[in-house]
């Protein structure tokens, strides 16, 4: 199973923890055979109780062990989407933006495209 850091802008609102955590739950139902991670479910909780750059060294650190990056909507507007983006790019790791209609377009793409025995858009090799 390939495991999908899902960056989705956060900024503090409560409301983009509900809307990763109801995207996550649709994308589960599409792409069975992946993991799913969301950084606002796994550290959201206490963004208001460590420095802004303690937690995204935190979610940094959940995203190298994962194998692509996608990032939700409005993306390009959010701080730390940008960082996740810049380290995952650095990396040559996969990126995908994700639409709220759970449709993937390629962002960056390293020149090894399979990752542990899967293709980036969900079918095996």
């Amino acid at each position: 199973m390939r495991t999908v850091y899902l960056a989705h802008p956060y900024g503090g609102d409560e409301n983009n923890v509900e809307d990763a955590k109801q995207m996550v739950k649709r994308l589960v139902k599409k792409f069975p055979e992946t993991v799913f991670l969301s950084p606002l479910q796994a550290t959201g909780f206490y963004y208001n109780d460590i420095p802004y750059m303690e937690g995204m060294n935190h979610c940094i650190e959940l995203l190298s062990r994962c194998d692509e990056l996608w990032l939700c909507d409005g993306w390009q507007n959010s701080k730390g989407c940008c960082m996740e983006y810049a380290a995952a790019k650095m990396a040559g790791m996969p990126i995908y933006s994700v639409s709220n209609g759970l449709n993937l377009s390629p962002i960056f793409a390293p020149l090894q495209q399979k990752v542990g025995g899967y293709h980036a858009i969900g079918g095996k090799a």
